[in-house]
């Protein structure tokens, strides 16, 4: 079920003039779009962690599979701002 909530909802963010057509984009500027999107995506729970801890207890595989490729996203993500702040 969650997947086919959030396949929506990322379906509506692609067909957004601000998330679409991504040619041209710089990848920070491609990775600030993918976090705002997860942002909106994420507004129905608590938290960002809730909405991942849901799709992880979801027991739709493709739900579990979007959990485990988001937090690596996030994971990256936060890396990457780390390293940007360090220098």
């Amino acid at each position: 079920m969650y997947s086919k909530v959030l396949e929506a909802r990322l379906a509506k963010i692609e067909a957004n003039p601000r998330f679409g057509a991504p040619s041209g984009l710089s990848d920070a500027e491609l990775d600030r779009q993918i976090v705002a999107g997860l942002n909106d995506m994420a507004s129905e729970w608590p938290s960002f962690g809730a909405m991942v801890s849901s799709l992880e207890a979801s027991p739709h595989p493709a739900d579990k599979e979007m959990a485990t490729q988001i937090e690596a996203f996030i994971a990256d993500w936060q890396t990457q701002q780390r390293q940007k702040a360090a220098q």
